[in-house]
C-alpha cells in the first residue's frame, strides 16, 4: 500500500513516525545515495537501509542552521555569549581538574592547554551540555533537504563510525549539525582526528576525558597548529580608525577584506592604509576590526588564529575562542 503513496519530502514530518521508516527508503534520492554509499566506502547494502530507516527530516535542526550567532551577531554581542564570568570560572575548574590530561596532551601534541580547554569551553562548556540532537536525523536533514554531497559523505562517515563502535546514532547526543562528544567533531572528523588516548581499543569523546581532549589537540596539530606561535596580537588600532562601531567598519572600503580568515595581508599592507602598527611582522595577517566593549580595537590574526578557523569557519569564533584562552590562562595563574 505505501508504496503508491506519493509524498513531498518537506511533508515528512506530517506523517506517523510508524510509516516513515518504509517512505524515507522509497524516497528516489535516498536510493541514490545508497548507490553513492556503496560506492564509497565497504559498508553493506542491508547496514546502510537498517540506519537509514530511523532518520526523520528535522525541521528544528534546519530552524537552528539559520539563526547561527557566527553570521547574525555582532562581535561584541557574540563575544559577550562566550566570555562570560561562569564560562571563564568552569574553564579555570576544567583546567584544574583535568590538569595532568592537558599537561601530558600538550606536551605530546604542541598545543596550549588553555587552547584546548578554550575550544570545549565554547563547544560545550567543557562538557556539560553535548546537544540536544541526535546526529541520524540532523545530518540526515542537511544531506537531503536539498541535497548536499559534503553532507551526503558526512552521512556515510557517520554510518563508519557507528559499525566500528558500536553506536547507535539516533540516541546519541548531537548539535544541531550533527558534531559529536567533547569537542563536537563532525563524523569525518571523528574519524580522522579521533585519539585513543586512554589506550583501551576505542575513540570515546563521550565518556573518555583523555580521548576527548587528545582528539581536539589533534585535530589542531594536524591543522597546522605551531607550537609557541601567537595566535592573536592586539595592537594599538591608531588615529585614523577610532571611534568607529561596527556600521562604519562594515561601510569602510579598502583593498583587502576586515574581519575574514581568509585574508593574509603583509604588515606593510595594512601600514599603506593607515593602521599604525609595527611593519616587522613576517607572517601574514588576518586583520580584525572590532567594535568590543565601547571601543574600537584592532587584532591580527595570525597562522594558529587561521588554524582555529578550521574547526568553525568564523573569525568571530576563533577570535572568542582565543580571547577565553587568555582570560583562562590568566585566572589559572592568580
Amino acid at each position: 500500500m505505501l508504496r503508491n503513496v506519493k509524498i513531498h519530502p518537506k511533508n515528512l514530518l506530517l506523517y506517523d513516525i510508524f510509516f516513515l521508516p518504509v517512505i524515507v527508503l522509497e524516497r528516489e534520492d535516498v536510493k541514490a545515495f545508497i548507490e553513492f554509499a556503496l560506492e564509497n566506502s565497504n559498508l553493506k547494502e542491508n547496514e546502510i537501509k537498517t540506519y537509514l530507516a530511523q532518520a526523520i527530516p528535522s525541521k528544528k535542526a534546519e530552524t537552528a542552521r539559520q539563526n547561527q550567532p557566527e553570521v547574525k551577531a555582532t562581535w561584541n554581542r557574540y563575544r559577550n555569549r562566550y566570555l562570560t564570568s561562569s564560562r571563564v570560572n568552569n574553564g579555570v575548574k576544567f583546567v584544574k581538574e583535568n590538569l595532568e590530561i592537558l599537561d601530558a596532551v600538550e606536551k605530546d601534541f604542541g598545543v596550549s592547554k588553555y587552547y584546548i580547554a578554550s575550544i570545549i569551553g565554547c563547544e560545550t562548556n567543557y562538557g556539560n551540555y553535548l546537544g540536544t540532537y541526535n546526529p541520524l536525523d540532523t545530518i540526515f536533514t542537511r544531506a537531503f533537504d536539498p541535497k548536499s554531497t559534503y553532507w551526503q559523505k558526512q552521512l556515510i562517515e557517520l554510518f563508519i563510525l557507528s559499525k566500528k563502535y558500536n553506536l547507535d546514532p539516533k540516541s546519541i547526543k548531537s548539535s544541531w549539525s550533527g558534531a559529536l562528544g567533547l569537542g563536537q567533531f563532525i563524523p569525518s572528523s571523528y574519524n580522522a582526528y579521533g585519539v585513543d588516548y586512554d589506550n583501551d581499543g576505542v575513540v570515546d569523546m563521550y565518556n573518555s576525558r583523555k580521548d576527548g581532549i587528545a582528539s581536539v589537540a589533534n585535530y589542531l596539530r594536524e591543522n597546522g597548529w605551531q607550537k609557541s606561535s601567537t595566535a592573536v596580537l592586539e595592537v594599538s588600532v591608531g588615529n585614523k580608525y577610532q571611534n568607529l562601531e561596527d556600521e562604519d567598519i562594515s561601510a569602510l572600503e579598502l583593498p583587502f577584506n576586515l574581519n575574514n580568515f581568509r585574508t593574509k595581508i603583509s604588515a606593510n599592507e595594512l601600514v599603506e592604509e593607515g593602521f599604525e602598527i609595527d611593519e616587522d611582522f613576517t607572517e601574514m595577517i588576518s586583520p580584525l576590526l572590532v567594535f568590543e566593549q565601547g571601543k574600537t580595537k584592532l587584532y591580527l590574526g595570525f597562522d594558529n588564529f587561521r588554524v582555529i578557523t578550521k574547526y568553525n569557519r568564523s573569525s568571530k569564533y576563533a577570535l572568542a575562542v582565543h580571547q577565553l584562552a587568555l582570560e583562562i590562562s590568566k585566572r589559572s595563574d592568580e
